[in-house]
C-alpha cells in the first residue's frame, strides 16, 4: 500500500463515518481542511467549491458507501484543478477489511428469476427488499427487538423498525404452507436464535423441492442486538452437518474475510472499545501504533492462503433443497 503518513489532506465527509475514523485520521494525516455537502461551524471548514484554494496533497473521503458518488461530485466541482488519484478512501490508506456479505447477497438476489416467491426470514428492517422488486417478496420477523431494552455489546441502533414485515411470528413456526416458497433468504439471524436447528427444519419445510436457500451468519461475532444474542458463530462443519441432515445440498460455502482481516477490524475498533470500556482516550502515538498494526494485518491478508479456516467474519452459503 502507498504511504500517506504526514500528507496534507482535506477530510471530506463529517458525519458518522468520520466520527468512527477520526482518531486514525488525525494520527495519519496533516489535516489542512474539512469539507462536507452540509456546512459545519468548525475550524478549517471549507465549502467543497473552495477546496482548491487550499494547498493539499489529497482529499480523503470518509464514506465507503458514497465514495464513488462523492468522488464524481468533487471531480465535477473542481474540474481541471484536481486529478482523480488525489481523491482517496479508507481502503487506500488502511486496506479493505470490510465484510463482502452485502455484495454477495445482492448478487445472488439479482440472479433469481423474476416472479419467484422469496421469503426473507428474520428480515428485520428489510435491508434487502429493494433488491427483490422483481420477486414476490415476503418478510418475516419475530418483531421483539428493541435497542433501548439492553445496551450491552456493540449494537449502535437507536431505533429498530420492523413494522413493515408481512409476517410477525417465531421463525421456527411460520404460517406458510409446505413447499410454498421458491427461495429463502436468511442473513445474520442464526446467532439470535436460542437453537437454530429448528429454524433450519422450518426453512426446509416451507421451501419447494429444488428451492434455494441464501444463508449467512457469523463465524465469530461480538455481542450485538442484546438480549437476543445467543450464539457467537458457526463453523463450516455446523452447516455441513445440519443443512445436510435436513435435506439441503450445499453448492457454495464461502468464508467472508480471513484471520488477518478480522484482526485488522478489531485493531481498528480498539479506540472505540478503550473509550467505552476503559474510559480511556488513546493518545496520538497510541493510535499511530494501532494504525500501523492495521496496515500490517491488511498486507498479511494480501499474502494469505487459507487462514479463514481458523478465523473469518462468517460464511456465505447457497444451498438447495433436495
Amino acid at each position: 500500500m502507498k504511504d500517506y503518513y504526514g500528507k496534507r489532506v482535506v477530510i471530506y465527509g463529517l458525519g458518522y463515518e468520520y466520527e468512527k475514523q477520526k482518531s486514525f485520521i488525525k494520527s495519519e494525516f496533516d489535516v489542512v481542511g474539512y469539507s462536507d455537502r452540509n456546512e459545519y461551524d468548525m475550524p478549517l471548514y471549507v465549502r467543497p467549491a473552495d477546496i482548491a484554494e487550499i494547498s493539499f496533497d489529497y482529499i480523503y473521503v470518509t464514506s465507503h458507501k458514497l465514495f464513488a458518488e462523492i468522488k464524481r461530485d468533487i471531480l465535477h466541482v473542481l474540474k481541471g484543478r484536481i486529478c482523480e488519484s488525489q481523491i482517496i478512501s479508507f481502503d487506500d490508506v488502511w486496506g479493505d477489511f470490510r465484510h463482502i456479505r452485502h455484495e454477495w447477497v445482492v448478487e445472488k438476489l439479482e440472479k433469481i428469476e423474476a416472479g419467484k416467491v422469496l421469503l426473507d426470514a428474520g428480515a428485520g428492517e428489510q435491508q434487502y427488499a429493494p433488491f427483490c422488486r422483481h420477486l414476490k417478496y415476503i418478510a418475516q420477523d419475530f418483531g421483539k427487538y428493541d435497542p433501548t431494552e439492553c445496551r450491552k455489546g456493540i449494537s449502535e441502533e437507536l431505533k429498530w423498525d420492523t413494522s413493515k414485515v408481512n409476517i410477525v411470528c417465531d421463525i421456527i413456526d411460520m404460517p406458510l404452507e409446505n413447499d410454498s416458497v421458491d427461495v429463502v433468504l436468511c442473513t445474520e439471524v442464526f446467532e439470535h436464535l436460542k437453537d437454530p436447528v429448528p429454524a433450519v427444519k422450518e426453512i426446509a419445510r416451507v421451501l419447494k423441492p429444488g428451492g434455494e436457500l441464501i444463508l449467512t451468519a457469523p463465524f465469530c461475532s461480538l455481542t450485538h442486538m442484546a438480549p437476543y444474542y445467543f450464539v457467537n458463530g458457526f463453523s463450516e462443519f455446523w452447516y455441513r452437518e445440519h443443512l445436510g441432515a435436513h435435506g439441503f445440498e450445499i453448492c457454495e460455502l464461502t468464508p467472508d474475510g480471513d484471520y488477518f482481516k478480522y484482526m485488522a477490524q478489531e485493531l481498528f475498533r480498539t479506540v472505540e472499545m478503550a473509550e467505552q470500556y476503559c474510559n480511556t482516550h488513546l493518545d496520538e502515538e497510541q493510535v499511530s501504533i494501532l494504525s500501523k498494526a492495521v496496515k500490517i494485518m491488511t498486507e498479511l491478508s494480501g499474502a494469505d492462503s487459507v487462514s479463514a479456516e481458523t478465523l473469518c467474519f462468517g460464511y456465505l452459503i447457497e444451498a438447495y433443497k433436495r
